[in-house]
């Protein structure tokens, strides 16, 4: 019965250690899709001249489950026309971006389509330098707590089952 027990404590932490490992990899990879995104967008304007509505939807299989849930989320107020991109529109319960990251990231896409092709461009580009800087914070996260909360949550389960045996 104590083998049982050890197992499903050391299974489960070593779960709940994964589980906060994936959020930060999640993190990194959605600010890295967002950046790449926006060097399409930047390609797009200046030499294909399509509508932003046909750059969103090609663009949508390139990027991971996260980000294309933000992609899709955007093209459904372009297709409605409602009054204003807000993070609470892009981002429905979602915990994985700060609310200043939800809040830059709104902004950014409120000012798509509202300029010309090379002030565009230019707008993308201030954006994006915005955008590196959050990477690197989720990148530098995702160094200092993503194997750390694995490797930790292993060893608390193994302090329990210390104490409990």
């Amino acid at each position: 019965m104590k083998f049982i027990l050890v197992g499903v404590v050391l299974v489960g932490m070593g779960y709940i250690g994964f589980g906060l490992a994936r959020f930060y990899r999640r993190r990194k990879r959605f600010f890295a899709d967002l950046i790449l995104f926006c060097e399409k967008l930047c390609v797009d304007i200046s030499f294909s001249k399509e509508t932003l509505n046909t750059i969103v939807s090609s663009n949508l299989t390139n990027f991971s489950k996260d980000f294309k849930n933000v992609l899709e989320r955007y093209l459904d107020f372009l297709s409605l026309k409602s009054s204003e991109v807000t993070p609470n529109l892009l981002f429905k319960n979602s915990t994985l971006i700060s609310n200043e990251e939800q809040e830059n990231i709104a902004l950014f896409f409120k000012s798509l389509g509202r300029l010309d092709a090379s002030n565009q461009v230019a707008e993308i580009n201030n954006f994006k330098t915005k955008f590196l800087s959050f990477q690197s914070r989720a990148d530098e996260e995702n160094k200092k707590f993503g194997s750390l909360s694995l490797k930790l949550m292993l060893l608390f389960g193994a302090l329990v089952v210390i104490i409990l045996i």
